[in-house]
């Protein structure tokens, strides 16, 4: 009896101790202060999580699901379910919507998405090498695919499981993503061909990023996080307008496409802005913004080699 005594006590403190966790990284989301929602998880727990239940599938025990998560995930699908069926609110779980889990994964949409979102980039591979092998983008488009494929990757492994580690990554690879765009189109705009010319804006970049990355190690804050990126995005915008407008002066065919493509990665984005609950509990803004994003990474590859293409083109012309 005592052990037994002992053993409840023991998984209520750690019901304590999980509910203190998500409460510090999200402020508790409004499903989170439900009392039926803890009830049920920690009737869940000492109904389930007891030394003599039986494992979980071994899938979920991969992904790193533990009784207690299964329980907290049981509960807010049961409760979410019973909200639809009678006509009320969904409400959000640890800063998350209660979607439904595939084979472990949480976020099943935005992990295709991502994953797709990785698969345009590595695909780019051929299309850069068309690129004159002297040309300076074919080097750094080289990368850019590098760092793309990574930071999707970074998006698919956070949106398949959300932990602390998976976050950051996604953060911090989400967040060099950003800062390589900006760095692109500043070699575009001041026509930089070699290192010697180059190193000075890499080596401010990665400066940058590190310090960025810095801060955040030492106090992960959302807010700057996201204020960082629409700085540097922003910078990026107008850096790629005035590469539009160089590629207008020099008659590129084409010269419109990478204003036309920042408005369109700009209304990407927005869809963020419209946090609204998954339909078919799968698809959410979120997964929606990763969806719209795929045709667009395809554009920017033909839009990047073509103007270097166009480049040696007329580098050729001012021979002859």
């Amino acid at each position: 009896m005592a052990n037994a005594y002992l053993s409840k006590k023991s998984k209520l403190l750690g019901l304590v101790l999980i509910l203190a966790v998500f409460s510090i990284g999200v402020l508790a989301s409004s499903g989170d202060r439900q009392k039926i929602f803890g009830k049920c998880v920690s009737s869940c727990i000492l109904a389930e999580c007891t030394p003599d239940s039986p494992p979980l599938p071994l899938y979920l025990r991969l992904l790193q699901w533990t009784c207690d998560s299964n329980c907290d995930y049981k509960c807010q699908r049961g409760i979410t379910v019973r909200a639809q069926m009678d006509g009320r609110r969904v409400h959000q779980y640890h800063g998350k919507w209660p979607f439904i889990r595939v084979f472990g994964i949480q976020e099943p949409a935005s992990v295709v998405f991502s994953v797709l979102n990785g698969y345009m980039h590595l695909r780019s591979w051929r299309l850069v090498n068309r690129i004159h092998k002297e040309h300076a983008m074919r080097r750094w488009l080289r990368v850019f695919i590098v760092i793309g494929t990574w930071s999707w990757l970074c998006s698919a492994v956070f949106h398949m499981r959300d932990f602390p580690v998976t976050e950051k990554l996604d953060y911090f690879s989400a967040g060099l993503n950003v800062l390589y765009i900006l760095f692109l189109g500043t070699v575009r705009m001041l026509r930089l061909k070699t290192w010697r010319e180059t190193k000075n804006v890499a080596t401010i970049c990665a400066l940058m990023y590190l310090m960025h990355v810095g801060y955040l190690v030492r106090d992960f804050n959302y807010g700057y996080n996201m204020k960082a990126n629409a700085v540097v995005g922003l910078l990026s915008n107008v850096v790629w307008v005035v590469v539009a407008i160089q590629a207008y002066v020099n008659r590129q065919p084409f010269w419109w496409k990478p204003a036309v493509l920042i408005v369109l990665t700009d209304l990407a984005f927005c869809l963020e802005l419209f946090d609204f609950p998954p339909f078919l509990d799968t698809f959410d803004a979120h997964s929606l913004w990763h969806a719209a994003t795929i045709p667009i990474v395809a554009h920017w590859y033909d839009y990047l080699v073509k103007d270097a293409r166009w480049d040696t083109f007329l580098d050729q012309q001012r021979k002859d």
